[in-house]
């Protein structure tokens, strides 16, 4: 009597997950990948495809702008970072990232000024755009309007990665 029971609850549970598979595909498909990983995961094997794990590693990767905050926080007192800009936005060539030397008795972590170009290098009056406290706010307005770094010829990078991109010409690089 109890295996007839035992074969009667197993059909229901069959025909209920055929008419699952059939109504809800896509929920199937979840439960059943859930399963098998729960599975595989209990007898100690890795639950992730090798291409799946390439996948999760290129998604860790830094966006453009968390990579330009690192460098940004990088800065030492008397460098700066300076970028070209590409669209023309914000009325000048080039802008640059300066450690505040007031801080923080007075004012903010960061200054982005922006200058002119004159004969085809940074000069002539640095106009203050704003301050700020927080390095990724700084990346993200200079990456929405496709800053290049520019890096001249005299001036150490900020990082060492730079170094190599130096251009010994009185023009500066764009890399």
């Amino acid at each position: 009597m109890l295996t007839m029971i035992l074969l009667i609850v197993v059909g229901f549970l069959i025909i209920v997950m055929i008419l699952i598979a059939f109504a809800y595909p896509e929920l199937f498909v979840r439960g059943w990948k859930f399963l098998f990983r729960t599975v595989r995961h209990a007898a100690g094997q890795p639950t992730l495809r090798p291409e799946q794990e390439e996948a999760k590693a290129k998604a860790k990767k830094l966006a453009p702008y968390m990579a330009l905050a690192g460098r940004i926080e990088q800065i030492t007192p008397g460098q700066s970072l300076r970028h070209k800009i590409v669209r023309e936005t914000w009325g000048g060539d080039f802008v640059t990232v300066e450690l505040n030397p007031q801080y923080p008795q007075k004012g903010r972590k960061y200054i982005l000024s922006i200058e002119n170009m004159v004969n085809g290098m940074p000069g002539g009056k640095k106009t203050i755009m704003y301050d700020s406290d927080k390095s990724i706010e700084i990346a993200n307005s200079i990456h929405d309007r496709d800053g290049e770094l520019f890096v001249v010829a005299e001036e150490t990078p900020v990082n060492a990665e730079k170094k190599g991109a130096e251009n010994t010409g009185k023009a500066g690089t764009v890399a």
